[in-house]
């Protein structure tokens, strides 16, 4: 049984997602980010963070990591198998890993250290607008088509929608455009995705 560290809502959702979608429903061990990191944790990976998954006792860190080991081994459609549409889907799985989320994250730490300034901190709106622009990047790929990728679902989508929920976690507002919108709606609609944030309790307000 896969066993899935993650926190609520966090970029574990999207692995909680994917398991999902390839009808595996994982042992769930929530993880507090506001707390000390539980030993069971550590154990696995000393970085304290999540998403891990352990499969069958060994330990996947790393999102992007583990959304490309459970698509390959499950063979799923969300992931392509070879060629150009594998490496399109695969870099907007990257975008959203370690383009995306690190423009968050910078935002994140600075909120943590200015606490109630932050909202009136000219590097935190810097990092809002750096955000602000990645955001329309993607508005401007979907222009034409209701994927990232075209006519179906990938990993990257999948990925970007649940990062797309974490306004109410931000000081500055980031406004999405209609298609994006669109894309948040699709991907939040499916029912691994709503499985997913059932279990987490999780309310999905990005599509609005």
């Amino acid at each position: 049984m896969y066993q899935l560290y993650y926190a609520p809502g966090a970029c574990s959702l999207a692995i909680h997602a994917l398991l999902r979608e390839v009808g595996e429903t994982p042992e769930l061990h929530a993880v507090n980010l506001q707390a000390p990191r539980p030993p069971e944790l550590l154990k696995i990976n000393p970085r304290g963070s999540v998403p891990v998954l352990t499969d069958n006792g060994t330990a996947i860190r790393e999102g992007a990591a583990i959304m490309i080991y459970l698509a390959d081994k499950h063979q799923s459609p969300l992931l392509p198998r070879d060629g150009l549409a594998r490496a399109a889907a695969l870099e907007w799985l990257m975008f959203a890993n370690s383009t995306l989320h690190p423009a968050y994250a910078r935002v994140f730490f600075l909120s943590k250290q200015l606490g109630d300034e932050a909202a009136n901190s000219p590097l935190y709106a810097t990092g809002i607008t750096m955000i602000q622009k990645l955001w329309d990047d993607v508005e401007s790929e979907l222009a034409a088509k209701p994927y990232l990728c075209g006519d179906a679902c990938t990993l990257g989508d999948i990925l970007l929608t649940v990062i797309g929920n974490w306004g109410s976690w931000l000081k500055q507002p980031v406004k999405f455009g209609a298609k994006t919108k669109d894309l948040f709606a699709r991907v939040s609609a499916r029912s691994a995705f709503q499985a997913a944030l059932k279990a987490e309790n999780v309310e999905y307000k990005a599509a609005a």
